[in-house]
């Protein structure tokens, strides 16, 4: 009866009361307690985890298409022969023909990418080479650590220049300053004008919006790459025309302009796919929609579960404590006083395997980091989602023992043995 005996002005027991009480009494039976309250904590912990894998995959996806940009559109040669007609790659030319074909252009560029060993001294490293216009850095929105970006004068006089990704200028240099040195590309030798900043996160694993990492690799001018000056050999083959537009909102009506432009410019037949990297985020988060679906049906499913348990046990306590009950009434205990003190303990093992499966749900996401190189973000989000499914389930799986307990009566209570 340890509680009862403290009440307020009103008539009403304090808080403290019902927390004591509460914690007496499951304190009695540790491991039934320990294991009514292992569902929730499973529960919780798949919501901790599911969602930290959910919130890292689209904040690696949006840093992914931050890479590419959402205002630009990717046509990238295929190679394969075209049905009734002989393939042709798209040209360097394509760059400048189809902006002003396509509304609302601000730069183009064409790209050309090859895999070359780069070496320096008795340093070297395999990795691509991009053969690019000095607008890629706009279209890229690529920032210089040290030295220059690529100009107009190298790219006219095919000038052996290249810039570094910061990553690939480490492997070759590591903490010296490459600007000015020189390295081999292939069997050429090219002079390091600048080298980028590191943009963002790791990408050294490209995926379906991101293929190119550019931190891992050398750019330098087109003609130098190709060995052919654009004006003088516009009909060179390169992999992939860029094209950036003044509205990232227009980007999807934009889009069927540029295809049209570029099929029409190649009347022989021309095999390329078009990217849009808007739409490549899109499939991206629906793809994640219905992982995150399956994954919290199973976290709730299990939370399910646990809550059964919890007002299992909750019946037995009511079933063994009927004379307890009986005697607290005796003593003036109310019927809400009653209901309360079974809420508070229902309450009190779902909130503590809340808690315990919020912290085992983000060591498994740091896990998942560690050992599976995903990348994993426990959000605030996530944390206050699991307290309000915690709360949730021990109100709503508490209320029936509470109410069987309180509609007791005292005289029957008493004499039950």
């Amino acid at each position: 009866m340890k509680g009862f005996g403290v009440r307020l002005l009103d008539g009403r027991q304090p808080a403290s009361a019902f927390l004591q009480i509460a914690a007496e009494a499951l304190g009695r039976y540790k491991l039934r307690t320990l294991l009514s309250t292992l569902g929730i904590v499973l529960g919780v912990a798949a919501v901790i985890a599911m969602m930290s894998v959910n919130e890292g995959a689209r904040r690696d996806a949006l840093d992914q298409l931050d890479a590419i940009g959402l205002d630009n559109l990717v046509a990238r040669s295929r190679g394969s022969a075209v049905v009734g007609a002989p393939a042709r790659p798209l040209s360097a030319g394509d760059a400048q023909r189809v902006a002003p074909l396509v509304p609302l252009t601000r730069t183009t560029s064409p790209l050309l990418e090859r895999y070359l060993r780069l070496a320096h001294d008795d340093r070297s490293a395999m990795a691509r080479v991009l053969g690019v216009s000095p607008t890629y850095a706009t279209i890229l929105r690529l920032s210089i650590e040290r030295g220059r970006f690529l100009g107009a004068v190298d790219e006219l006089s095919a000038g052996r220049v290249c810039v570094l990704g910061a990553l690939l200028a480490r492997r070759l240099f590591g903490y010296r300053n490459p600007v000015g040195e020189r390295i081999r590309i292939g069997t050429a030798v090219f002079a390091v004008i600048g080298v980028l900043s590191n943009h963002g996160p790791d990408r050294s694993t490209p995926t379906a919006i991101a293929w190119r990492d550019i931190s891992t690799a050398a750019i330098v001018p087109l003609p130098a790459l190709s060995g052919r000056t654009v004006a003088a050999a516009p009909d060179q083959p390169v992999d992939e025309i860029w094209l950036q537009v003044r509205d990232a909102g227009r980007v999807g009506e934009l889009a069927p302009i540029f295809d049209r432009a570029l099929h029409r410019m190649h009347r022989a037949g021309v095999n390329f796919e078009l990217v849009v990297p808007r739409e490549l985020l899109a499939e991206r988060l629906r793809t994640q929609r219905t992982f995150a679906i399956v994954i919290g049906s199973v976290a709730a499913l299990a939370v399910l579960v646990g809550g059964i348990g919890i007002m299992n046990v909750m019946l037995m306590s009511v079933v063994e404590r009927t004379h307890e009950i009986g005697i607290r009434r005796a003593a003036g205990a109310t019927r809400r006083d009653i209901m309360l003190q079974f809420l508070v303990e229902s309450l009190l093992m779902t909130l503590g395997g809340g808690v315990a499966g919020i912290l085992l749900g983000s060591g498994v996401s740091f896990a998942i980091t560690a050992y599976a190189g995903w990348t994993t973000r426990v959000s605030p989000g996530a944390v206050v989602l699991a307290f309000v499914v915690s709360f949730l389930a021990g109100l709503i799986f508490g209320i029936y023992p509470a109410v069987k307990a309180a509609a007791l009566e005292p005289v029957d209570a008493v004499r039950y043995e």
